[in-house]
């Protein structure tokens, strides 16, 4: 009942003690939403802040990767070892048994590590992330690359906002552009340290 006028039983304020108020365990998100914390929370563990993700959504673009065809003999088995899935919502429909209770980062959007004319990005629905439980959306960005940099933080934004609006967080695959141009990953690492 409402305290009234000379009726109060309720008098354990902890007037005196602070606040016990533990920092979030994922680096920068200490005032991200209840929901966006708790999505957070199924795919970073809690005592460590790590997470190993098992990301097998190169198909969406790229087709069938060589010996991973088939995602239920070779993917499924793996899945207990991830803390978190990352794939398409097709592959999760189709391949991923519903009772495996891991949390799912879905592909969200047309990106591809290799830059085409599918790097326009078209993001899925936020109601999709939502309708298959996700955890966390991933979304690709293409740093300097003109004109792909900017269509994929445009991209970006979109999701964030979406995300925002659900609870929903989204994870950046970021590709810088040197390696697409037949650098060596050293020589592309080279490049990125000498513009940041």
């Amino acid at each position: 009942m409402a305290d009234m006028d000379g009726f109060r039983e309720a008098n354990n304020f902890g007037f005196g003690q602070t606040s016990q108020f533990d920092n979030f365990h994922v680096k920068g998100a200490s005032n991200y939403s209840w929901g966006m914390k708790d999505r957070l929370s199924r795919i970073f563990n809690p005592k460590t802040g790590r997470a190993v993700m098992l990301a097998f959504d190169h198909g969406f673009i790229m087709g069938p990767t060589s010996g991973l065809e088939r995602i239920d003999l070779n993917i499924v088995p793996l899945v207990q070892y991830a803390d978190c899935i990352m794939c398409t919502r097709g592959i999760l429909q189709t391949s991923i048994p519903a009772n495996i209770n891991k949390p799912v980062c879905l592909r969200s959007d047309a990106g591809s590590t290799i830059l085409t004319e599918l790097n326009r990005n078209v993001l899925i629905d936020i109601e999709d992330a939502i309708r298959y439980n996700a955890s966390a959306m991933a979304v690709m960005f293409s740093a300097g690359d003109g004109e792909q940099e900017a269509i994929t933080a445009a991209n970006l934004v979109e999701a964030v906002d979406m995300g925002n609006r659900y609870g929903i967080p989204v994870m950046i695959q970021a590709v810088h552009a040197v390696v697409h141009e037949g650098l060596t990953p050293e020589q592309g690492f080279e490049m990125f340290k000498d513009l940041q």
